[in-house]
């Protein structure tokens, strides 16, 4: 228990001081006169939504993505229309750790990380300065979640997530749930995605009540995001209350169609259980990133009216 709580503790700790640097960090980087012309700047909404892909893509992690997405915010970097196709894109990208080989950055975490400290000692370029702690805070995000990650395995081996998942996951609405308690938990639904891989390679749970899991760790990824904002000012809290209705209206709109989503995951792999649910993560978030995007104002109304 002791082990659960430092690790649960110092990862949330260092997570939440990465936050607060690079969000910082970023403010004094851009100056004034770019920070304008970003802001000024329409970005078409497919081409944010290919940004937050791409960038999500080389991370393997939506979370990460969506907490920078939400940092530029509160650094009046980007306004929260450009921030919406970003994380709508940021949502495909994270499928990509099922159906490639994950990208692990936590093992080369310690380049930016030393580079922060040398660019930290540069008191003569202020610029140089910023930046250093711009990496420092980016570095210590991922630490924060890694140190995470590893204080929550007592508490897997704990409630057996393995058992949990095949006994709950036979209700749909149960098994969403499950799903979105998992991931809040273990702060990644890639891990959570990996875990259903497993069991369904085994034999252990079958693709539909696997597939209800899948919606559920959509909206238990929205949890460190929310987290990621409780010290930020009122457009941090909008940018990760959109990241959230987001992912709950996609799986209200899926949901109905669960068994056609089955069904096309089914034809596009007929013998392989785990890129059956690879296949329904990926569709999933992009049929409802292209029910979605033509709504983004609406999604930015919505985050005003929760948080005016």
């Amino acid at each position: 228990m002791l082990t659960f709580l430092s690790g649960t503790l110092t990862g949330l700790g260092l997570f939440l001081l990465g936050m607060k640097f690079l969000t910082e960090g970023l403010d004094k980087v851009i100056s004034g006169p770019f920070k304008n012309i970003i802001r000024n700047v329409r970005i078409h909404p497919i081409v944010g939504m290919i940004i937050g892909l791409v960038v999500t893509g080389l991370l393997q992690s939506s979370s990460t993505t969506t907490v920078i997405i939400v940092s530029l915010v509160e650094a009046n970097i980007i306004n929260l229309y450009q921030a919406t196709a970003m994380i709508m894109g940021a949502n495909i990208g994270t499928t990509m750790t099922a159906q490639l080989l994950a990208f692990e950055p936590n093992k080369y975490i310690f380049i930016p990380f030393f580079i922060s400290i040398i660019f930290s000692f540069c008191k003569k370029n202020k610029k140089l300065g910023f930046l250093g702690e711009t990496l420092l805070g980016f570095s210590l995000i991922f630490i924060g979640i890694d140190v995470l990650g590893k204080g929550i395995v007592p508490l897997q081996n704990y409630i057996r997530f393995q058992e949990i998942l095949w006994e709950f996951g036979k209700t749909p609405i149960i098994g969403i749930l499950i799903g979105f308690c998992i991931t809040a938990i273990i702060q990644s639904s890639s891990t959570g995605v990996a875990i259903l891989q497993s069991l369904a390679s085994s034999g252990l749970i079958s693709l539909p009540a696997a597939v209800a899991i899948l919606l559920g760790q959509n909206i238990g990824t929205c949890i460190t995001p929310l987290i990621s904002s409780i010290h930020l000012s009122v457009m941090g809290k909008r940018a990760a209350f959109i990241h959230l209705f987001f992912n709950i209206m996609g799986v209200l709109l899926i949901f109905p169609f669960i068994k056609i989503l089955i069904d096309i995951s089914c034809f596009l792999s007929p013998i392989n259980p785990a890129r059956q649910i690879a296949n329904a993560h990926t569709l999933f978030n992009i049929f409802s990133t292209i029910a979605f995007l033509p709504f983004i104002p609406v999604l930015v109304k919505m985050s005003n009216l929760i948080r005016p």
